[in-house]
């Protein structure tokens, strides 16, 4: 028995098949960029010394730079650039279909204009018809993934992450002392007290 559907609902469900391997793609990139982050919510960094090259830093002087990683790698996004769907179904005949989801009042302003009550579906049957019947209902469906520009909500962060790279703080290593200090004579021990002069019988 043919199993008939409408061509609209077909192209639907192809369509929205795309639409939710997109969708995929696009938490994966989330769940990618979620990685720079702590548990806190704030930007993974690390820490590395550079020579200090100001004109009024102390010789030998470094300072602690700290880097956000997110600053440190590319951030391309993929998107579904092509779906090419090769599709061969059987013809049906047509079905009446009442329209849905009509804004009522804008239907009555139209007059003559708006469109007719029901419309015609068209029902085709994927199980069969040329090709797809030799070869067991065949489809072919190719995805390109190509390289786009960030988004304007991920080049907005980025550029206040790189805003907190930069310098920390600035070590100074100890001067080594080369003079050898003299230990200082032990003190002597004070004289004992002699007896009071204020005692009885003096």
């Amino acid at each position: 028995m043919a199993i008939l559907t409408s061509l609209e609902d077909m192209v639907r469900a192809v369509a929205g098949s795309i639409m939710n391997a997109q969708h995929m793609v696009e938490k994966a990139q989330l769940a990618n960029i979620a990685t720079f982050f702590d548990d806190a919510h704030r930007p993974t960094t690390i820490d590395v010394e550079l020579p200090a090259i100001h004109s009024t830093a102390p010789a030998d002087a470094r300072h602690l730079y700290r880097v956000p990683v997110l600053s440190l790698v590319p951030h391309g996004s993929l998107v579904i650039g092509e779906a090419e769907v090769d599709l061969d179904v059987e013809l049906g005949p047509f079905e009446p279909q009442d329209r849905t989801n009509v804004h009522e009042g804008i239907m009555d302003q139209l007059g003559r204009a708006a469109p007719a009550e029901q419309k015609a579906g068209l029902l085709v049957n994927p199980a069969s018809g040329g090709l797809a019947a030799k070869q067991g209902n065949a489809a072919h469906i190719k995805l390109k993934l190509v390289a786009v520009d960030k988004s304007e909500g991920l080049a907005r962060l980025l550029n206040d992450v790189v805003v907190t790279q930069g310098p920390v703080a600035m070590t100074v290593p100890a001067r080594r002392n080369t003079h050898v200090d003299t230990p200082s004579p032990a003190p002597e021990p004070a004289p004992d007290a002699g007896p009071a002069d204020d005692q009885p019988g003096a």
